[in-house]
């Protein structure tokens, strides 16, 4: 009798044993092993692209999503707080690729200084600006084509808000460098300064200056590409991270620089209209490394020179487009373009750079070597 009652207590253990064990099995449980401690930062595929989300200089796309894997980014996606998509660089983990060019070019010490040409004919033309500086010859470059077929939809997504935008600067600086016609704000204090927030930035970017890229007539110019289209010219708003001090400082970080950048097409319906009472100051910085000082009487804010911050807009990591060609930006680009007029082009046209007419100041589109380019 006492035999019979071990006998049952046995099965009894083994029964619940084997019901703790069963639920399990289901589970995806990550594997410790060489490969993982030899690669830590490796991630899992369930955020991987479709392959259409990557240009054509992509070897090979990302292996399709299982049922399960599809279940967990459903679920993710669903999360009210989940705002950003995987960070690009998972994909190239994910990948095995090596690793990204940021982090090689910040271990760099800096190359000496040099000038530059958009003349592709120079010897430091745009091709060969790595000459210059070897940043320029990176994996994460801008300009990018735009492409609204291939760009990944955010549905779920924080609004993009440029506070400040109404507020007068205490003067500002107009500064022809030979390269572009350069705006720096001037402010009274540190609050008056606009601030970017919201989209795909984690923090706050502080306003730092803006500048143009024009083309000799009006159908190029622009430095992005939207959808095969250039466009007469582009205007950059630079920002840089509030976490820094500085523009200086903020420009070496890999979360440093956010530029805000919007096309212009050709306002048709009258060729002398004064569009943009801004561009007048122009004629004040003919000559290159000229400068003029707008005082507070005739300052304007940026309101006035772009409106409104609420047109969708793409988002991609990416560089500077001049020397050095930092890739520490967080690119901003509005699908919705302002208005100019030929008239106001005309001016920008007649500035002069070191070597003659200051125009086609835009660097040729650079490969996107499988970053992703999110459309909010």
């Amino acid at each position: 009798m006492q035999l019979l009652k071990w006998h049952g207590q046995l099965i009894l253990l083994n029964f619940l044993m084997f019901m703790s064990w069963r639920p399990c099995r289901g589970l995806n449980v990550p594997s410790y092993d060489a490969n993982y401690r030899a690669n830590p930062t490796r991630r899992s595929a369930v955020f991987a692209p479709p392959s259409s989300y990557y240009d054509q200089y992509a070897a090979a796309g990302p292996k399709p999503l299982t049922a399960d894997q599809r279940r967990t980014k459903l679920t993710a996606l669903s999360n009210p707080d989940f705002y950003f998509p995987a960070d690009p660089e998972a994909d190239l983990a994910e990948a095995n690729e090596p690793e990204p060019a940021l982090e090689r070019q910040r271990a760099r010490p800096a190359p000496a200084a040099g000038s530059f040409s958009y003349n592709e004919k120079d010897k430091n033309g745009p091709s060969h600006w790595y000459r210059v500086d070897a940043r320029c010859g990176g994996r994460y470059q801008s300009p990018i084509l735009l492409n609204t077929s291939s760009a990944l939809l955010v549905n779920r997504k924080r609004p993009l808000r440029l506070d400040g935008q109404t507020n007068l600067p205490q003067s500002i600086l107009l500064q022809n460098d030979g390269h572009s016609a350069k705006f720096t704000y001037n402010w009274r204090t540190g609050a008056d300064r606009p601030v970017l927030r919201g989209g795909p930035l984690k923090t706050k970017y502080l306003f730092d200056q803006f500048h143009f890229h024009w083309g000799v007539n009006s159908t190029v110019g622009s430095e992005h590409v939207y959808d095969y289209q250039r466009y007469p010219m582009e205007i950059h708003l630079v920002f840089y991270n509030g976490l820094y001090e500085s523009f200086a400082a903020a420009r070496e970080q890999v979360d440093g620089i956010a530029v805000v950048g919007l096309f212009y097409e050709i306002y048709d319906h009258s060729v002398d209209e004064q569009l943009n009472t801004w561009t007048r100051f122009l004629r004040n910085v003919v000559e290159p490394n000229s400068q003029h000082t707008i005082e507070f009487i005739d300052t304007f804010p940026l309101y006035e020179v772009i409106g409104d911050v609420e047109w969708p807009y793409f988002s991609y990591e990416g560089s500077l487009t001049t020397p050095p060609c930092l890739e520490t930006v967080t690119w901003i680009v509005a699908t919705k373009p302002l208005l100019v007029t030929e008239k106001e082009m005309k001016q920008f046209r007649r500035l002069q750079s070191p070597t003659g007419l200051m125009v086609n100041n835009y660097r040729p589109v650079q490969k996107l070597n499988h970053r992703r380019v999110f459309l909010y």
